[in-house]
């Protein structure tokens, strides 16, 4: 929607629920680097600056904050 507005603040482990959506989703969006570092590959948190309706199929916008830039860390 036009009208919501998140904030990224993190990175967050997926939840162990993403199996109920479907099997071996979970196992999916988490791997290993060459180290053997975890790597997520979904994941984040947000804190809500407006409210508004989100349909599938809403256009996203994404605005990087101003420099520098800073990794994300996980929360």
């Amino acid at each position: 929607g036009r009208e919501a507005l998140l904030e990224v603040t993190g990175l967050r482990n997926p939840c162990a629920q993403l199996d109920r959506f479907r099997s071996g989703l979970m196992r999916a969006v988490l791997g290993r680097d060459a180290e053997g570092n975890l790597v997520r590959k979904a994941g984040i948190m947000s804190i809500v600056l407006a409210g508004g309706d989100v349909r599938p199929g809403d256009p996203v916008r994404i605005e990087r904050p101003p420099h520098p830039h800073r990794a994300l860390a996980p929360v």
